[in-house]
């Protein structure tokens, strides 16, 4: 068997648990949405509307913040000189591009223009560096405003302040340990001390609530004011921010201003989402996967003034221009990553091998700097394990990771910190860089870190709001999930359990990388619908036409030449009530091991889906055990029901989860093998090598108990 079908059915055979957030009685008979508000802590009427109807009235007043009042004094102050010289220091990516472009639309709507520096990724790095802040110095300004950075730059500013330049901060990212306040203010609502209560902002949403101070401050709202709260609200999305509290106001009045009053480079990147390119309603996803990625893709594989200067034009046709550029960049970058994306994960594979893996760790040459960070969030999500992608040059691996789950990444990467040149992040993303000869400690220690974690607190469930009957799913529930929006990080579609869906058609698509089927509903014929799960082409052989599976997916609203039809969007599936019988068999199995043999026991055995046991079933779970175990002897961690179904699938024997283990149990007993329950939930069984010694599996005292039983058929 090759490594990586081997890879991949070991993976199959020890799945991801799923769970519920709200499980509702059938005697409450709420309506589908109210479970999905439930589910997410949304109890009340009183609660509900004001989630779903928030506005810009309910943001809390942005003089909460310390030194808000203190910014717009020195705001005020320079805007009535006589020829203001305002410079804005922002950062590469869309959350910096668009706070950057945000303020200085502001200034400009005073009667100032404002100068912007933006920083290069690669020969420049992130943040306010000292070498940066001798470049500002050459453009004479008389104030900086750092947006979406600056917090952790203590020495760039101080150098600014000693030749005369008055410096305010905004931004939204962690200070470090040695951070103190000083006499420059700064907004940000992660500093421990900060007294503003909405701490999850973007850096577009902090320079947006300065904005909204300033026109008080000064006395005028400003005439720009709804195109600055769709650029805020791009931003927002962009930068994975939670669509909470603050957020949620600014991108829900930032998506119903978008039609009239975006900037016209917005406006023209438009065209090139999937509301777009449907006659639908835009939608926060729009700003996720199309407009934030093509502005980001500037400072990621281009030239990021590119992005800027769209951001900032107002020349209809100058904007289609700059547009294309980004498109095309995002079409290199997409291109780019998915290589980088391909060689990252054989390097994961080749590295590993068949042990079980808990962090995914790659290395290569020549892989572009600019992709690594959204590889890393792709081998997470792919492996459900921590990711780090490294990059090596003349000697230097540097790097982003990327969490998954429950495992703070940034207390990992300090654990191993012995082994690293620098590093820098949070809980969920990291970057970091290395020596090249220093890697195969980084890595073991990295292992060990994350191996020191409960298994059961590093793994987390797929999380769905509720369970949903395929036959309840119509064009009315679909649409009444509009209601929801915006939703993104923090507050996804909704998300469903359903169960009991029969497979009528199975094929792979888009080069073989991901699984379509059409899944029709057990109790309602004419509940059938298409179904696709992204990047699972490799499930294929696992399913066949006719079997009843679970699916854990989102109904949505598919258009094709301007036909409307409802289509599953999936995140997972599984044979149907595996999870609980393999819930059952955990705990009875053992019992059941001990009470042999007892005539009581038969029903018992009925009720897990146990009638007999055939000679055919046990030569054929051994081969199918063997082949994937191979030489090396790997140990096979498997779900008792997933472990059958694969062997029926394969083999065409009707043996059911009970019987396997009863099977690998004798294997166990005559010396042929170990099994040994899991503390994940499931079972492992490892092959031991037993040279010439003859077996006799009719000898093991198991055999003779189920024989007795009246279980086995010879």
């Amino acid at each position: 068997m090759r490594d990586s079908a081997r890879h991949h059915i070991l993976k199959w055979l020890s799945p991801a648990d799923w769970a519920v957030a709200y499980d509702a009685h059938p005697e409450e008979q709420q309506d589908v949405l109210s479970s999905v508000l439930t589910s997410r802590g949304l109890d009340t009427p009183i609660e509900r509307d004001a989630f779903l109807h928030v506005s810009l009235d309910d943001i809390p007043d942005p003089f909460l913040f310390l030194d808000m009042e203190k910014a717009c004094v020195i705001v005020d102050g320079v805007l009535r000189m006589e020829s203001p010289r305002i410079l804005i220091f922002g950062d590469y990516d869309a959350d910096g591009l668009t706070s950057s472009a945000l303020l200085a639309r502001w200034f400009k709507s005073r009667e100032c223009e404002a100068e912007i520096l933006i920083p290069d990724r690669f020969d420049d790095g992130f943040g306010l560096s000292v070498a940066l802040a001798e470049e500002i110095i050459l453009h004479n300004p008389h104030l900086v405003i750092t947006v979406d950075t600056g917090t952790s730059s203590p020495d760039a500013i101080k150098f600014l302040r000693q030749h005369g330049i008055k410096v305010i901060v905004t931004d939204h990212h962690l200070p470090d340990e040695l951070f103190a306040r000083g006499e420059v203010p700064i907004i940000n609502p992660s500093i421990p001390d900060e007294s503003y209560p909405f701490k999850e902002l973007s850096g577009a949403g902090v320079a947006y609530l300065m904005t909204l101070a300033l026109d008080r401050f000064l006395g005028e709202i400003s005439t720009i004011r709804p195109a600055l709260t769709v650029i805020a609200s791009v931003g927002t999305v962009a930068d994975v921010v939670p669509l909470l509290g603050v957020n949620r106001a600014i991108v829900r009045a930032g998506l119903e201003a978008f039609d009239e009053h975006a900037p016209e480079g917005l406006k023209a990147l438009y065209k090139y989402t999937s509301s777009s390119r449907r006659g639908g309603t835009l939608m926060s996803r729009d700003f996720a996967f199309s407009i934030g990625p093509r502005l980001n893709a500037a400072g990621r594989v281009g030239d990021v003034r590119l992005a800027l200067d769209l951001l900032l034009e107002d020349d209809p046709e100058r904007v289609v221009f700059l547009a294309l550029k980004l498109h095309e960049l995002n079409e290199e970058r997409r291109q780019v990553e998915q290589e980088v994306f391909q060689d990252a994960f054989h390097d994961v594979m080749k590295r590993q091998g068949d042990e079980p893996l808990s962090i995914a760790i790659a290395r290569g040459k020549g892989w572009h700097g600019g992709v690594l960070g959204i590889v890393s969030a792709r081998l997470a999500e792919r492996l459900r394990v921590p990711a780090i992608t490294l990059t090596e040059e003349d000697g230097m691996l540097t790097g982003s990771a990327r969490t998954f789950g429950r495992i703070n990444l940034i207390e990992g990467i300090t654990y191993a910190g012995t082994f690293l040149e620098t590093f820098g992040g949070h809980e969920g993303a990291a970057g970091l860089s290395l020596k090249a000869e220093n890697f195969d400690q980084f890595r073991e220690a990295m292992v060990h870190y994350i191996e020191s974690i409960p298994i059961k607190k590093r793994h987390v469930p797929i999380l769905a709001d509720t369970t949903l009957e395929g036959h309840a799913i119509d064009a009315k529930l679909v649409e009444s999930f509009n209601v929801l929006e915006p939703t993104g990080y923090g507050f996804e579609q909704p998300l469903f359990i359903i169960p009991s869906m029969m497979i009528e058609e199975i094929t792979r698509v888009g080069d073989g990388k991901h699984l379509r089927l059409k899944v029709r509903s057990q109790d309602d014929v004419k509940s059938a619908f298409d179904t696709i799960l992204f990047n699972r082409g490799d499930d294929e052989p696992f399913y066949s036409v006719g079997d009843e599976i679970d699916l854990i997916g989102t109904p949505e609203f598919n258009f094709w030449r301007d036909r409307r039809s409802i289509q599953l969007r999936c995140t997972d599936l599984r044979p149907s009530y595996s999870s609980e019988l393999d819930n059952r068999l955990q705990h009875a199995f053992p019992e059941f091991l001990r009470q042999l043999p007892d005539p009581h026991l038969t029903e018992a055995f009925n009720r897990h889906g146990l009638m007999s046991i055939n000679r055919e079933d046990v030569v054929a779970l051994w081969q199918l055990v063997s082949s994937i175990a191979g030489r090396e002897c790997i140990p096979i961690a498997f779900s008792p029901s997933r472990l059958a179904w694969l062997l029926t699938h394969r083999y065409n024997v009707d043996a059911g989860a009970l019987a396997v283990l009863f099977i690998l149990a004798i294997f166990a007993e005559v010396g042929l093998g170990e099994l040994v329950a899991d503390e994940g939930g499931g079972f492992i069984f490892r092959l031991l090598e037993i040279g010439e010694e003859k077996l006799v599996l009719t000898e093991a005292p198991l055999w003779v108990k189920l024989d007795a039983q009246g279980v086995l058929v010879t």
